[in-house]
């Protein structure tokens, strides 16, 4: 009997410690759900106020980009009237490439100069004109008159450095095909006599075209931001009105009962 007591006794201990274990688990269980659910709790409040925050700052950067100011104001002034010149400049050359390719035996590496660069200037005034006037594409257009511009300014570079290279070679040329060119020899002495001015006059043209490029890409980004802000004020303005006109109608569908109750 007595080695029997021991036996349940230490049985008796086992099985409280099991259950102290095993009720001291449950509570830290218990502690473990809590907690999640206060941190869960807390995420979910700061995603709010966040989401806030983005929504108002949101509301103020369309605000601001619907603003166009007085820099996009000159910088348009000054891209358009960079994008006249070209047209002018155009022009000129296609009407006098198409002048001089109607001879028989036409200058025709001047004809092909002539056509090509006067296209591609015009070219490049059209989709300018297309990229101010519509919304397409993000504002296609001016992204592809932009990246003309660094184009165009190396063919000035190119002419300019070819001109140095070897004049002697490009004025021979014009004297042998001075007839077909409406040209005659005191026109060429005088562009011969005037070849540094041409330099500065290339060099500008093209400097010209480097700032079209770096002004037109700021302008098609504002634009693309102030299309885009004004499309969500609209969409917001409309979305409000909707909603206060669904408030009126059933403010009128609730009120038609209780007057109706009133007259019987």
């Amino acid at each position: 009997m007595a080695e029997k007591e021991p036996k349940s006794s230490s049985s008796s201990r086992l099985e409280k410690d099991k259950k102290r274990e095993k009720r001291r688990k449950e509570r830290d269980e218990r502690f473990r759900k809590r907690d999640e659910k206060i941190a869960h709790a807390h995420e979910a409040e700061e995603a709010k106020k966040k989401s806030k925050k983005t929504r108002l700052s949101q509301g103020d950067q369309d605000t601001e980009d619907a603003n166009m100011g007085k820099c996009y104001t000159c910088g348009q002034f000054l891209v358009k009237t960079i994008h006249l010149i070209d047209l002018l400049i155009g022009l000129i050359f296609i009407v006098y490439g198409s002048l001089i390719m109607n001879f028989e035996n036409p200058a025709m590496e001047a004809v092909i100069t002539c056509l090509a660069f006067g296209c591609t200037m015009v070219f490049t005034v059209i989709m300018g004109v297309i990229g101010f006037t519509t919304k397409a594409c993000s504002r296609f257009g001016l992204a592809v008159s932009a990246y003309m511009g660094p184009l165009i300014a190396c063919f000035h570079v190119f002419v300019i450095i070819a001109l140095i290279g070897s004049p002697i070679a490009f004025f021979t040329y014009l004297t042998d095909h001075r007839d077909v060119l409406y040209l005659n020899e005191a026109e060429i002495l005088l562009l011969e006599n005037l070849l540094p001015l041409f330099y500065i006059i290339m060099a500008s043209l093209a400097g010209v075209e480097i700032v079209r490029f770096l002004v037109l890409r700021k302008i098609r980004h504002k634009l693309v931001r102030y299309d885009a802000a004004t499309e969500r004020i609209t969409s917001s303005h409309n979305s409000e009105r909707g909603s206060r006109r669904s408030d009126g109608s059933n403010r009128t569908n609730l009120s038609q009962p209780l007057l109706g109750g009133e007259e019987v």
